[in-house]
């Protein structure tokens, strides 16, 4: 104190500063103004006041009034007491003043203060205790480049005016806690009314950003849940984007890593094994210890980060990473986080389990419609029948592959019966208690077709209202059937390439893949062969799905089994027709046995059912039907056969003729006595069913 100074000027110096601790309310002008006027007693140049977390292990600058600038190389951190020169001061009562180039050496790298402050010319620190409750909750320092030897009643002075700053510092930091607390509540209400309202999880997980943001100020957010198979269930990243908040953003797009596997391991290896907060040097070392880290500092120059595991239970893990680049997180950041993870944690885990149950109640209502598409489906042939050299080959390779998960490609003419071979290889396996799902690559348009295989997420393409899983996964634990697999189209030969390879896929619109579990079968009537040389087909893809071929052999190379083929569709119509069962004659059946039969067993079968129909003897009825086929076709002398397109639209026309004439005859009537149904010999049920196939026009009764 200057030689001018009185006890009276001392006095007064109190009674201000006790008036300026009552009245005025911001801490910042408050301490402003109690800096300038120590100033007019005291000599220094700058002044800090710190302050103790409660456990008193971390300190923290509460107020400066610096005349220098700190270098960028020095952090504004809490940092440990352990180790720093206010440790040794703890428990003083008095003033105490350090030498700083005494002190160079001292202390250990991570407390870089004196350092700094003698690069900066400052030469002396003085510490007055603040004690309040008979506790010390910090230290006003000052801070000189010249050094003075403090008398006694000096050191006293700057001890008793130091009580009203420690009640004014112990207010504000009592008004900062509870302003703290009232505005961590407010988050978790937000929160919580976000979680609870918001459906959709991508806005659902943009409120809660904004919601963090509020209290941690951040540059990035990131949620992972892990399934137990290693995937991620959920991958979502929020950026904070200039002026609008935050927004979501893809990790991979964002650093252009090609490899989005790295970025799930390091990820999640980050929430797992290093929970916790980052800033400074320890974030160095997670930078040099995690690629992923590394890079998201080079690109956006985070510089802070804190990280928290959601949940780890069997089956499932979860976290929440949060990054800066314009602020240090600690372990106060950390609590904060902390508050709202068992809020987070069971709105995403009742999300992740409706979503499943939402996947499963999708998948049992897309095998239900499968289930009654194919109970509606008309069959040609319920079993394979026959007894011929070229079948038993074929059904011996069947019982051979049939118990493997091996891919299966069948080849053979149109009508052979490759289906009724592909479920008597599903049938046979030991996946015969999960589904077969079919897939005709030839019936889809182009554009449905990877949707139809894959699936796709709600908002994918236009026209893409929900989620839809595709027949891959709905085939999970059994069998796919592709019939007419040469008809698929190029661009998407690649990704049924990628999903023999790997067994797993993504559903357009997807962001992560999804591993299956499924046994292919294909089959075609196309000559592969010359499909590839022609560009049309992978050879690749050829090699993958023929691992086992399967050559079907086409009717006229199994005439031995015509017989009994044409006896069991003619039982199998007159059962559905409500008509007896008529023999065949042996003239008839050696016609049936000459055939060429381009159309093969579903040619027989359409012709059997068209003479049950027109049959009303002792005994099956060919002779119209025989007058109107083209004649048998020899390999001598071989004229063009009709297609089977043309062979079935003869088949309806006649049908329709022989039906039209009935009604005619019968006025009109169907059912009862003299109707068509009778003439026929047909049950009238089977009659209108005919009738409104062949679209007859609805004039009878």
């Amino acid at each position: 104190m200057s030689s001018s100074s009185s006890d009276h000027e001392a006095h007064m110096l109190m009674q201000y500063i006790s008036d300026a601790v009552g009245s005025i309310r911001d801490p910042q002008e408050l301490f402003r103004t109690v800096t300038d006027k120590l100033r007019l007693v005291f000599e220094f140049d700058s002044a800090v006041i710190i302050t103790f977390d409660k456990e008193r292990r971390y300190s923290s600058v509460f107020f400066e009034m610096l005349r220098f600038k700190l270098p960028e190389s020095i952090e504004r951190k809490n940092r440990p007491v352990a180790g720093s020169w206010i440790e040794p001061h703890m428990a003083d009562a008095s003033v105490s003043v350090l030498n700083i180039e005494a002190a160079l050496g001292l202390y250990p790298a991570d407390f870089p203060v004196p350092k700094m402050l003698y690069d900066l010319g400052m030469r002396e620190v003085v510490l007055s205790p603040l004690r309040t409750g008979g506790k010390v909750i910090g230290f006003l320092n000052f801070v000189s480049k010249g050094e003075k030897n403090w008398s006694e009643s000096e050191k006293e002075l700057l001890a008793s005016l130091s009580s009203p700053i420690a009640v004014a510092v112990s207010n504000a930091l009592a008004y900062e806690e509870l302003r703290q607390r009232e505005a961590q509540t407010a988050m978790q209400l937000a929160v919580n009314n976000a979680l609870l309202t918001i459906k959709d999880r991508s806005r659902m997980l943009l409120a809660v950003c904004e919601q963090i943001n509020k209290l941690l100020p951040c540059t990035f957010l990131g949620i992972r849940v892990m399934g137990e198979d290693g995937n991620y269930r959920i991958f979502d990243n929020f950026m904070r984007d200039a002026g609008t908040g935050f927004v979501p953003v893809s990790s991979l797009e964002q650093l252009n890593l090609p490899d989005a596997g790295e970025i799930a391991r390091e990820s999640f290896a980050l929430i797992a094994t290093s929970p916790g907060f980052y800033s400074g040097e320890d974030f160095m070392d997670l930078c040099r210890k995690y690629r992923l880290v590394d890079l998201v500092r080079e690109k956006f120059n985070i510089s802070s980060l804190v990280s928290v595991q959601l949940w780890d239970i069997p089956g499932s893990r979860a976290g929440l990473i949060i990054s800066s680049a314009f602020r240090s997180f600690d372990e106060h950041d950390l609590a904060t986080v902390n508050l709202i993870v068992p809020q987070l944690s069971l709105a995403l885990q009742n999300y992740l389990a409706f979503e499943e149950i939402d996947e499963l109640r999708r998948k049992l209502e897309g095998e239900r419609t499968y289930l009654v598409e194919e109970i509606k489906a008309s069959h040609n042939f319920e079993e394979i029948i026959g007894s011929s050299a070229s079948l038993s080959a074929v059904l011996r390779r069947v019982s051979q592959v049939a118990p493997t998960d091996a891919t299966v490609l069948i080849q053979g003419e149109t009508g052979t019966g490759k289906e009724l071979f592909a479920r008597a290889i599903h049938n046979l396996s030991p996946r015969r208690e999960r589904m077969l799902v079919k897939v005709n690559c030839a019936a889809l348009p182009a554009p449905l077709i990877e949707s139809e295989l894959f699936g796709h997420e709600k908002g994918s393409f236009t026209g893409a209202v929900e989620r839809r899983i595709g027949k891959f996964e709905l085939a999970g634990g059994g069998t796919i059937f592709l019939d007419e697999v040469g008809e698929l189209p190029i661009e998407l030969q690649a990704k049924l390439l990628r999903v023999l390879q790997e067994h797993e896929l993504e559903r357009l619109g997807g962001k992560g893949v999804i591993k299956v579990d499924v046994r292919v079968i294909a089959a075609t009537n196309r000559n592969l062969d010359e499909e590839i040389r022609a560009g049309r087909f992978r050879e690749d893809l050829f090699f993958r799905l023929n691992v086992f071929p399967l050559a079907i052999p086409p009717l006229r190379e199994r005439r031995e089994d015509i017989a009994m083929l044409a006896t069991h569709f003619a039982s199998k119509f007159s059962r559905e027709m409500g008509k007896p069962l008529r023999p065949f004659r042996e003239s008839d059946m050696m016609r049936l046995r000459e055939r060429e039969w381009k159309g093969n067993i579903r040619e027989l079968a359409h012709l059997i059912e068209q003479a049950v129909i027109v049959s009303e003897g002792q005994s099956m009825d060919f002779s119209t039907i025989f007058s109107l086929l083209p004649p048998v076709m020899e390999a001598s002398r071989a004229p063009r056969s009709k297609t089977m397109h043309e062979f079935e639209l003869d088949v309806a026309m006649m049908e329709r003729e022989l039906i039209v004439d009935a009604l005619d005859h019968s006025n009109g009537r169907v059912s009862g006595e003299g109707g068509a149904a009778e003439r026929l010999a047909m049950h009238p049920k089977t009659l209108y069913s005919r009738i409104d196939k062949l679209a007859i026009r609805k004039r009878y009764q």
